[in-house]
């Protein structure tokens, strides 16, 4: 299970702060294109070692990426494409963030190359077994408050949240101590556990859905239809 389980315990602790922020002239899509800018200002810092600015603007990403959501919900400006730019630009800014800081390290660590590689790989299969499990399973698919949702959601130990804590940890420590190995942790826990967590939702699909024949859902739908 993931922090995503906890989305909603974790939306009262930040809603007085956030609500204030909301207030502002600045609507849901725009928040969206702030959190990119800042994102790959985020990147930018840590390809150059500035962490204590690069820190700053990792948890500034996270705020900005729960403000454009919170607005959507509550300003009444849901949109398909909000949700969709939304989810694009959550894995764009996630990717310069982690490029930047392994970027940095290559240079006295040559093999996070390897580790940037396998990171962005595992994080982007991720994604991709989501929206597959989206796509063909329609049947479990839901929404809540606008939101589309699935139970595949809630699996795996790694997502957006993950991300900042472990390699945010990293880059904490790495300010602090002027030391570069724990960011290079931080690069390696993001590289494995992506990797654990796209073992355990393709298990949820194995699972879940190996006995699935999607020709009979089709076949059932008609019949139901007709």
């Amino acid at each position: 299970m993931n922090l995503f389980a906890v989305r909603k315990q974790l939306d009262q602790v930040l809603y007085p702060f956030v609500s204030r922020i909301a207030k502002l002239p600045i609507r849901a899509n725009q928040w969206t294109l702030i959190g990119a800018l800042v994102g790959l200002a985020c990147g930018i810092a840590f390809l150059f070692g500035q962490w204590w600015l690069g820190f700053a603007l990792l948890l500034a990403r996270g705020l900005t990426d729960h403000i454009d959501g919170f607005v959507a919900r509550n300003y009444g400006q849901r949109s398909t494409f909000g949700a969709v730019m939304d989810d694009v630009t959550d894995r764009w800014v996630l990717g310069i963030i982690y490029a930047g800081g392994c970027l940095y390290l290559s240079f006295d660590y040559p093999h996070v190359l390897i580790v940037l590689g396998f990171g962005i790989t595992g994080s982007l299969c991720n994604v991709i077994v989501k929206l597959s499990v989206y796509a063909e399973s329609q049947q479990d698919v839901f929404r809540e408050a606008g939101k589309i949702g699935h139970p595949i959601d809630v699996v795996g130990l790694f997502g957006s949240a993950e991300f900042i804590i472990y390699f945010g940890s990293g880059v904490l420590f790495t300010a602090i101590f002027q030391d570069p190995r724990p960011l290079l942790a931080g690069c390696w826990a993001v590289a494995i556990m992506s990797h654990a967590s796209l073992f355990q939702r393709i298990y949820f699909a194995w699972q879940r859905y190996r006995r699935v024949d999607p020709a009979a859902l089709v076949e059932n739908d008609t019949e139901t239809a007709g």
